[in-house]
């Protein structure tokens, strides 16, 4: 049997000092803030479209077909004409691991009828999240926090899937985003998603 030489023990521990452990996360970030979107009132609009689209299909169609849910997960007190209303919330995500191209988006919705979206933005820009978000009570000051935002390959969809992300609102309560495979905010399976 070969003896292994000093230098194969050099590099061996070269490669033991500088590796990274299992649970290195240096580099990654795993959320971001935002100011209160809330803090001057409810937008005077009632339809907020959005400009982004793919194949065709407008994100305007994904807020058409998964509506705020009046009454739930805290919505009570928002009645007509607020109900219907998003609130637009823009976040750049600076140190995202994930490269995505110039114009391309991967979608996100909740059971309560929020959007988000997830834009690729031109070379040397972070990508950009920007969630349509249904109204809600709570604290009228401080920051919330995106965290743990997540996108995926394949969909049965016809938007690329944002499969997890949670934003935590101000004095309490969060929107926890999957993907559109599960289905509406009314329960049933959007009209660009194909059936298993």
């Amino acid at each position: 049997m070969k003896s292994v030489g000093p230098s194969f023990w050099y590099l061996t521990l070269l490669f033991f000092l500088f590796s990274c452990g299992k649970n290195n996360e240096s580099g990654k970030r795993t959320n971001w803030g935002y100011n209160n979107p809330y803090t001057n009132g409810m937008l005077p609009v009632n339809n907020i479209n959005s400009p982004y689209s793919y194949g065709g299909m407008s994100i305007n169609q994904v807020m058409q077909q998964n509506p705020c849910r009046s009454g739930f997960n805290g919505m009570t007190g928002f009645n007509s004409p607020y109900a219907g209303q998003r609130i637009p919330i823009q976040i750049p995500l600076v140190n995202f691991p994930t490269v995505i191209p110039p114009n391309d988006i991967y979608v996100g919705v909740t059971s309560f009828g929020d959007v988000s979206v997830l834009v690729g933005q031109p070379v040397g820009r972070p990508p950009l999240f920007v969630g349509y978000m249904c109204p809600r009570s709570f604290a009228p000051t401080g920051q919330g926090q995106l965290m743990g935002v997540k996108i995926g390959a394949y969909s049965n969809c016809l938007f690329k899937p944002m499969t997890a992300a949670t934003m935590l609102f101000p004095g309490g309560g969060s929107a926890e985003f999957r993907w559109m495979d599960g289905g509406t905010s009314l329960g049933a399976p959007f009209s660009f998603c194909r059936r298993m």
